[in-house]
């Protein structure tokens, strides 16, 4: 499938999120240690029983921690923002995106 195609693929299925109101804009994601246990209780806050995926921009430590912690949650996924895809897209019922990450779905969606 060509570029242009699935950039507008994603945006289409990406409005469509923003209309139903399934995506979730905070500030930043961060994890103080890789628990499983506190990134439930975070997701729980933030998308309730729903599951959820996460984007992260780039990797660093604090990501790291992120991706850790999620690891054992059979509901939520953590991807980077530039491996973005119609099928992680559609199959989570929420998307939660940092800031940071935002700045670069902009970027690479236009």
């Amino acid at each position: 499938m060509p570029q242009k195609m699935r950039q507008a693929a994603l945006r289409s299925a990406l409005s469509s999120k923003a209309a139903d109101q399934d995506i979730v804009v905070i500030d930043e994601l961060v994890v103080s240690e890789p628990k499983t246990r506190i990134m439930a209780q975070a997701l729980d806050r933030l998308v309730g029983n729903s599951s959820a995926l996460i984007l992260i921009a780039d990797k660093n430590e604090s990501n790291e921690m992120v991706m850790r912690s999620t690891n054992n949650i059979p509901d939520a996924k953590v991807l980077f923002t530039n491996y973005l895809n119609i099928r992680d897209l559609l199959g989570f019922e929420k998307v939660i995106i940092p800031l940071n990450a935002l700045d670069v779905l902009v970027a690479n969606l236009g």
